[in-house]
C-alpha cells in the first residue's frame, strides 16, 4: 500500500496542498492549506476559526489532500471557489481532477489554541488526521515545499546584489533574511544547510 513517504513527503516537513472537503449540502470546497507530515500515515493541519474547511471538517471528518503544481488551481481556490467541474469522487471523497496525486484522510482530533502575534489574538485549530488511501495519478511529481522556492529566490537576489546600489542591496539582503526564516520554519535539513551557505555568502 502506498504511504506518504512513498510520494515524497518527509516527516516533519510542511507541504503546500489543496484540501477538498464537503459541506452540509454535499458540495465540494477546496482551499490551499499547508499539511505537515507527521508519519507515514499521519498528518497535522493548522486551521483558523471561520474557514470553510474547518466548518466542513466539524460536520464531516473525511477530506482529501490534493497534490498539484497547477498555479490556477491555487489561485482560484484562494480568491474564489472552484467550480464542481474540477472535482470527481473517489469513494466518498471529492478530489481535484488535475491533481498529480491525492490522499484521503479522516480527522482524529481538533484542538483549539489561542495564538497571539503582530496582528493580535486569534484561535488556531490543530487538526490531527489519519491517512486512508494514497492515490498516484502522475509519475515523477514532487509535493510542494516552499523552502526550495525560497532558496531559489534568495539565489536570484545573491546573484544581483553586487550589481545594484546600496539601497537596493539592503532591500535584497532583507528579503534573503525573510526567506531564511521561511526555510527554517518549513524546510528540512538540506534546505537549512543550503540557506546557511547563502547567509554566510551574504556576510562576506
Amino acid at each position: 500500500m502506498n504511504d506518504l513517504h512513498f510520494i515524497g513527503m518527509e516527516k516533519g516537513l510542511l507541504y503546500e496542498t489543496i484540501i477538498s472537503t464537503e459541506n452540509e449540502a454535499g458540495e465540494p470546497n477546496a482551499a490551499p492549506i499547508g499539511v505537515i507530515c507527521k508519519d507515514k500515515m499521519k498528518i497535522v493541519l493548522y486551521l483558523y476559526d471561520g474557514t470553510h474547511t474547518l466548518q466542513n471538517l466539524k460536520l464531516n471528518p473525511r477530506f482529501t489532500v490534493n497534490i498539484t503544481h497547477d498555479p490556477l488551481i491555487f489561485v482560484n481556490s484562494t480568491i474564489g471557489d472552484l467550480s464542481t467541474r474540477h472535482f470527481e469522487k473517489y469513494h466518498d471523497n471529492f478530489y481535484i481532477k488535475g491533481a498529480d496525486a491525492f490522499f484521503t484522510a479522516t480527522v482524529k482530533s481538533i484542538k483549539e489554541v489561542e495564538k497571539e502575534d503582530k496582528i493580535g489574538k486569534s484561535v488556531l485549530n490543530i487538526v490531527k488526521a489519519d491517512v486512508n488511501d494514497v492515490v498516484i495519478k502522475e509519475k515523477n511529481f514532487q509535493p510542494l515545499n516552499r523552502a526550495i522556492f525560497a532558496i531559489i529566490e534568495s539565489l536570484v537576489y545573491i546573484s544581483r546584489i553586487e550589481m545594484v546600489d546600496n539601497t537596493t542591496a539592503s532591500i535584497y539582503s532583507h528579503r534573503i533574511k525573510e526567506m531564511s526564516r521561511l526555510v527554517n520554519r518549513v524546510g528540512g535539513v538540506e534546505h537549512k544547510e543550503a540557506m546557511k551557505l547563502i547567509l554566510d555568502h551574504l556576510k562576506e
